[in-house]
C-alpha cells in the first residue's frame, strides 16, 4: 500500500466516518421521537451513545476492507442517504 492510499484510507476513516456517523446520529435522533414517541432529549442521548459504537465500527471497517473505491462509495452513498433521510424527517 503506497502513501497516497494510506492517506486516502485515513481520510475516509476520520472524515468520511465522522460525516456518515453524524448523519446516522441525526437520523436516529429525529426518527425515534417521530416513530416511537420517545422524548427528544432521550432520543438525542441514545442516538449519541450509539454513534460512538457506529463510528468505531466504521473505523475498523475502513481499514479491513481491501478495496478503497468501495470504502469511498459506501461512505459517500451512505452519508448522503442518512443525511437526506434525516433532513426529510425534519421538514415533513
Amino acid at each position: 500500500m503506497n502513501g497516497l492510499a494510506v492517506f486516502s484510507r485515513v481520510l475516509a476513516a476520520v472524515a468520511g466516518g465522522y460525516a456518515c456517523t453524524a448523519g446516522l446520529v441525526a437520523l436516529v435522533a429525529v426518527a425515534l421521537p417521530a416513530v416511537f414517541g420517545m422524548a427528544r432529549g432521550e432520543a438525542v442521548v441514545l442516538a449519541s451513545m450509539g454513534g460512538f459504537v457506529a463510528y468505531l465500527i466504521v473505523l475498523v471497517w475502513v481499514f479491513a476492507t481491501p478495496r478503497l473505491v468501495r470504502v469511498w462509495a459506501v461512505l459517500l452513498g451512505g452519508g448522503a442517504l442518512v443525511w437526506g433521510a434525516a433532513l426529510w424527517l425534519v421538514v415533513r
